[in-house]
Order: C-alpha cells, then structure tokens, then sequence
C-alpha cells in the first residue's frame, strides 16, 4: 500500500532533526559534513602536530637504527627490532609493562583532556583534516562549491574532478598501506620481493590491497561516521571523564538568548551569541556544541577557531566557546589534578618507569629452560633419574655468541646438552635439546631444584634454575 505524504511524514519525522545523529537526518539518510575550515590559533597548532606526525609514519620505516629499520615487526622470525633494539616474545615482561603503560596512559589523557587526543593526534583526524579533505578542497572549492558540484548533473567537467580526486586518494592510501606492511617487512625486502619475485609476496600484496582499500573507504566516505559511529573511544570518554576533564564547551550563561544580528531591534534581550552556526559549520562532526557535551564531539576546536572570527568581527570578547570543564562552567574552579588524576599519574609513572629500568638492564641474553620428552622423567638401569629439557638461548647481542652450560646443584647431578657450545647469530633464538641425570636417592617429594650456570665468550653469566622430577619415595633396595 502506497502512503500518502502527510502519513510519510509522520513515519519520518520522529523527532526534531537536531535530536538524531547530526550526519543523519531524521528519514534516517546520510548527510555530508563539509566542515568550514577558519585558519585559528587552535587550527595551526593541529596542524603542526598532524605534520609532525606525517613525517613520524613514514620516516620510521626508512630509518636505520642499528642496523635494522627504527622500527621493524617481524613477525616471520618473532623479533621486534625498535629504536635500535631488538626484542623477542620471551620479553614477557617487557610486553606486560608496555601494556600497562598504554592502558594507564590512555585513562590519564580522557580523565585529564578529554577527547584533545581525538581532535590533536588520532590518525583519523589527523590524515581526514589535513591531508584527504584539502586536497578535496583543493581539486572541488570550499564546502559550498563542494555541495553544488554534487548536486549538479554529471557532465564532463564533474567526472573529471571526482576521477582525479579519487586516483589521487587511492595513490596516497596505496603509499599509506605499504609503508604500514614496511613496518612488518622493511621497505628494502619488500621493494626486491615485489620487483623479482611477486607471486612468492601475495601475503604482502593482499594486506597492501585491503589496507588501500580500507583507507579509500574510511577517508574518503565514511568519514565523521567513524568517529561518531564506529569508534568506542568517545563512549568509553563517559566513563573516565568527570567535572573537572577538560572539554569544549559553550558560555550558555554569555551567550544567551541566541538572537540574530537583524533580529536585535527594540531592546530584545539578546546574548552574545547571534545564531549564525559558524560553530556548527566548522565542526567536522556537524555538532552544535551550544547543546553541550556531546559524544559526537571530537574535541578538534575548530568551533572554537570560528566563534573567535565573529567574538572580533562583532567587538565582543573571545571565549564564548572555549576549553573549560563542567566545574568550571558551573562557577567553580577547575582542578588539573585530583585524586584520581594523580592515581592514575603514579600508575602511569610505575609502569612506563618498569618499562624504561628494563630496557635499560636487559641482559645480553636470555635463557629458558622447559620440559621436554613425552614422559616426566625416565628411571635408569643404574638407579639415575633423567629428565628431558629444551634450553631456549636468545643473543640480545649484535654479534655471534657461544654458549656453555654447567650444572651447579645438586651433588652427582650430569647434564648432556645436544650441541656444546651453542652457537647463537645476533639477534637470533636457537632452541637445543638437554638431559639433565641425578641419582634418585637425592629426590624429596618426588622432586629436587637443579641449579645450572650458563656462560658466553662474550662475557655473559646467569644462574639458572630448574625443577626436576622423579619417582617418590626411598630408592630400590634402600628402607
């Protein structure tokens, strides 16, 4: 059955449209944000950090520190080459402290500026604002010429502007998605790979593809939605924000009655702000930010950079929309740091400061021993107890070290170790299979600690300990 228009309207307009997602309208279509850039104090100081970062993506691939990329995932052979040293997947504790450190950070940061991290430094912000929408700008005009060269009929002129702007979106993301797999690879194999041997490097190609794919779709349609829709981060911002989080805000107090500029005649009480939705214009959300804190707002100030124009362009003072705190908006005084913040300040100290101890006392080697075999042990004809182990050496060093193993404790304890000495290449893990023999009259409860010392030409020495098992109870032939 075919509605009739006013039972249309009805079914869509659901609620006033400035009560749904603001690129949503209310018969739930998709609207376009395209934001008007004002070139303000906060604007220069994004943009300098999203250059900053620009440089920071590709240039570590390319850096040589130590003889490896600044830094390198390798993944193949499960080492992790960064900022000169190289780490492997027995860096457990390493891994956790780092873990820590990021989980602590990231709560200090929403607790303490609230979404600045989404508007100053997250990659979609950063690449969406300041590289994908000016070279839109670029090839299309500002948002108005945008809006009316998408509402006019293909023609000539219109695919030629959409062609190149989108070839050169993909070219970027193409770039954008191989520097992130040199990350993985380095860009030297992954140059010599491709070049000589493209079929034996389609995991290298798919990744590159879906990446490329992935950033044409995120930057060049899906957009604000990511932020607004997809993105946990602005949800989760509820939960550690509170009074005193830095946030954007309006002066409601200062700023109303919003009263047009025509419209201020006969004394009508009028606030400082004069309606004219700069603020929501700029915003690259499409938020109102007079309606106050929202989850769709990214925190980019670019609301505030277009106020300022008009606060001057009126004679008025800036700040009617400003950093500030809810604390602060109410009259208060706004607290940097709190409770909470300086839990969070003493977590964030403790872990990044495990982290950085470390790093700095890591050994020139790492040594691990684990059970081997099928069976705990094994009983010999001789009354010994052997057990089956796997000694995991992994040179930390950036030269070939060899290794030694002698057992300490207990008494009348051998160890047969499968190659003596082992011999490590820098940077490498080399795994050997060991024998460890005690007699059984030395077992207490079915087990006794064994104490290995393990040295290197190269000057290194630890102690290592390791618990053997055997049968219980008193030896054959003994009460």
């Amino acid at each position: 059955m075919q509605e009739s228009p006013a039972e249309r309207e009805r079914i869509f307009n659901v609620a006033p449209e400035e009560d749904l997602l603001y690129s949503i309208s209310a018969d739930g279509k998709r609207k376009i944000m395209h934001p008007i850039v004002h070139e303000g104090r906060f604007w220069k100081v994004r943009r300098a950090i999203a250059y900053g970062l620009f440089v920071t993506f590709f240039a570590l691939p390319l850096i040589s520190m130590g003889g490896a990329p600044a830094i390198l995932l390798d993944l193949a052979t499960r080492r992790f080459h960064i900022f000169g040293g190289t780490f492997h997947p027995t860096d457990n504790l390493l891994l956790a402290a780092f873990g820590l450190g990021v989980i602590v950070t990231v709560f200090f940061v929403g607790s303490t500026f609230g979404r600045m991290w989404c508007g100053y430094a997250c990659p979609q912000t950063v690449y969406l604002e300041f590289l994908f929408r000016p070279i839109e700008a670029f090839l299309e005009g500002g948002p108005l010429k945008q809006k009316k060269l998408n509402a006019a009929p293909w023609s000539g002129r219109k695919a030629a502007i959409k062609v190149a702007k989108w070839t050169i979106w993909t070219v970027i993301a193409l770039l954008m998605a191989s520097t992130f797999v040199a990350y993985f690879v380095g860009w030297g194999p992954l140059l010599r790979g491709l070049s000589t041997e493209p079929l034996a490097w389609k995991g290298a190609l798919f990744a590159i593809a879906f990446v490329t794919a992935a950033i044409v779709f995120d930057f060049g349609w899906f957009r604000d939605q990511m932020c607004t829709i997809a993105c946990p981060y602005g949800r989760l911002q509820n939960v550690m924000a509170d009074q005193d989080t830095i946030l954007v805000a309006y002066d409601q107090q200062r700023g109303d009655p919003k009263v047009k500029v025509k419209d201020r005649v006969g004394g009508v009480p009028a606030g400082d702000c004069i309606a004219c939705r700069s603020c929501v214009n700029a915003c690259p959300t499409g938020t109102d930010i007079r309606r106050g804190l929202q989850p769709e707002c990214i925190g980019t100030a670019q609301c505030i950079d277009a106020c300022e124009v008009v606060m001057i362009g009126q004679g008025k003072p800036i700040g009617l929309i400003k950093y500030t705190s809810e604390r602060e908006q109410k009259g208060g005084v706004r607290r940097i740091w709190r409770p909470r913040n300086i839990a969070y300040l003493a977590l964030l100290t403790i872990a990044w400061g495990t982290l950085a101890v470390l790093v700095l006392t890591r050994g020139d080697a790492l040594v691990e021993v684990v059970r081997g075999g099928r069976e705990p042990y094994r009983l010999l004809p001789n009354g010994q107890v052997a057990n089956q182990q796997r000694m995991r050496f992994t040179n930390q060093l950036g030269e070939t070290q060899s290794f030694t193993v002698e057992v300490l404790a207990p008494a009348g304890a051998s160890l047969v170790v499968g190659d003596s000495p082992v011999v490590v290449e820098p940077s490498r893990l080399v795994t050997v299979n060991a024998v460890t023999t005690v007699p059984q009259s030395v077992f207490v409860d079915g087990q006794i600690p064994v104490r290995y010392l393990v040295k290197s030409d190269k000057g290194f020495r630890k102690e290592v300990e390791f618990l053997l098992l055997g049968p219980y109870g008193p030896a054959p032939g003994k009460p």
